[in-house]
């Protein structure tokens, strides 16, 4: 026999190489040719309509623009409370996102709205935002005026003229019911210790005056000082002349112990305030000082003075 001649390794490896190179090239045509043959005017319009869908190019100058513009999120109503909404629920009902700055700012400053017709301090609140908004502000109990309680109308009873008394009753003479009397000038009431009544009898103070001052001084703990009565409601600034201020204990809170939910229910601390001390609470222990709350941002130095009478530990 004649004898095959000898391949190297490289050489083996190099026949195999072609051999699969063959045998894929086979293979791919056959798959071709069972392929149902497409346009290509058709694949090269999909794509490019894709394309196009993707990427939004604005018009050249001169060019008749034939695009879509991407569509804005739309403004969603909800019930919300302007008090505790955060910036995200803020922006879903239509708001800017400078007039949602100015509602954290307004918070901070003056520590909440207290009415549905607070919410119309919003810089420029729009007549279409305001009806759209108007009857979905809720505001919680804790954030709204004391009023004082109103007395029910009793309805008169309808009867026949027939059954009607023939004789008028006799109108009550004006001196029966003697108006509230004033303080003069140089007399004073403690605003500690005077009810509503008491407080009546100062010039420029009647009935819904005065109820908000006894309730804002519950809430409070008592007063430290007579500018606090001014707090309570608007009035105007002759009533200080009339007003004094015992010094009798005053009702003090203990943060350490209190939930976020109590603590905003005295009228020195807002919602962000309780939240930090809550937090710096849980995060470095209980506070031992009026002093470490000037380590916290929501709290400013007059934030601290005017609670300190107020706080123990």
């Amino acid at each position: 026999m004649k004898r095959r001649p000898f391949l190297t390794p490289a050489q083996r490896r190099a026949l195999l190489v072609l051999e699969w190179v063959l045998l894929l090239g086979i293979v791919g045509v056959s798959i071709w040719k069972q392929t149902p043959s497409n346009s290509p005017s058709k694949g090269r319009s999909f794509s490019s309509t894709k394309s196009t869908q993707d990427s939004v190019s604005l018009p050249i100058e001169g060019e008749v623009w034939r695009g879509s513009l991407p569509k804005e999120k739309p403004v969603e109503t909800f019930p919300f409370d302007p008090n505790t909404a955060d910036s995200t629920a803020l922006l879903r009902l239509g708001l800017s996102p400078w007039q949602v700055r100015s509602i954290y700012r307004y918070r901070a400053k003056l520590g909440r709205y207290h009415t549905p017709e607070d919410f119309m301090r919003v810089p420029n609140m729009t007549v279409e935002q305001w009806e759209r908004l108007k009857d979905y502000i809720k505001i919680a109990p804790q954030f709204r005026y004391v009023e004082p309680p109103r007395h029910k109308r009793i309805p008169k009873e309808t009867t026949a003229p027939s059954e009607q008394y023939p004789v008028e009753t006799p109108k009550a003479p004006r001196d029966t019911f003697p108006r509230q009397e004033k303080l003069r000038v140089g007399q004073t009431i403690d605003i500690n210790t005077a009810d509503t009544t008491q407080l009546k009898m100062i010039p420029g103070i009647a009935s819904k005056r005065a109820a908000r001052i006894v309730a804002y001084r519950k809430a409070l703990g008592g007063f430290v000082a007579i500018e606090q009565a001014m707090e309570a409601i608007e009035m105007p600034d002759s009533v200080l002349n009339y007003m004094t201020v015992s010094s009798l204990p005053v009702q003090k809170i203990n943060i350490n112990k209190l939930s976020v939910q109590q603590m905003m229910k005295h009228p020195y601390l807002n919602f962000y305030q309780a939240k930090a001390i809550n937090e710096y609470r849980r995060n470095k222990g209980e506070l031992h000082s009026i002093e470490e709350l000037s380590h916290l941002e929501s709290f400013k130095a007059t934030d601290i003075d005017r609670l300190r009478p107020y706080v123990e530990f």
